[in-house]
């Protein structure tokens, strides 16, 4: 049986995701106003790809939780989860259409 093997959590690993994360949170009001003019398959991949993001989220906050972030990281960890409860409104419109 294959073992899995974990990478370790670096500095550069958390600030990728955070970058990552920062990305797609911002870009929720613009696909907003583009989503109608997306077709069903559009649609039904973003929704398909979208869980791997939350699940990047809950990484980061186990991370967050493990005290690996530094006061930088953390700093931005919070303007994260504030950027995400702006948007999640939006994000959960969408996904309900």
């Amino acid at each position: 049986m294959a073992q899995v093997v974990q990478r370790p959590v670096t500095s550069e690993r958390i600030d990728a995701w955070l970058n990552s994360l920062f990305l797609e949170w911002q870009s929720i009001p613009a696909l907003a106003v583009e989503w109608t003019e997306w077709n069903d398959v559009d649609r039904l991949h973003f929704e398909v790809d979208w869980p791997v993001k939350e699940d990047s989220l809950a990484t980061l906050r186990g991370w967050a939780d493990q005290g690996l972030l530094d006061r930088d990281q953390a700093a931005r960890f919070c303007e994260l989860l504030a950027l995400i409860e702006r948007h999640r409104p939006i994000l959960e419109r969408l996904l309900a259409e």
